[in-house]
């Protein structure tokens, strides 16, 4: 499993599953929001300059290098994108 350490107790885990990976958003060490999706996806959804990826509750909007992260449409943090890509690849 990969983490991301977000601003205000907040983290993003990336789980590998046997044909998805799972995101998890927490806060202070328990689970808010998740979702699974393709690793080919989220590859894809890195390399495009702006992309909105996910429907629901937790989302993610790229704008050039940052990913925001909104959960029930609200904007919670941001992280780069470089960092989500290398998380992403760990789990290759």
């Amino acid at each position: 499993m990969e983490n991301i350490l977000l601003e205000n107790d907040l983290s993003l885990s990336f789980e590998k599953l046997p044909h998805t990976v799972r995101l998890i958003l927490s806060k202070n060490n328990e689970e808010w929001a998740c979702r699974k999706e393709k690793l080919k996806k989220l590859l894809t959804f890195i390399d495009i300059d702006q992309a909105h990826v996910f429907k629901g509750r937790l989302q993610l909007i790229k704008s050039n290098d940052n990913i925001s992260i909104q959960v029930k449409n609200k904007h919670i943090c941001s992280v780069t994108a470089e960092k989500f890509k290398q998380a992403l690849n760990n789990l290759k």
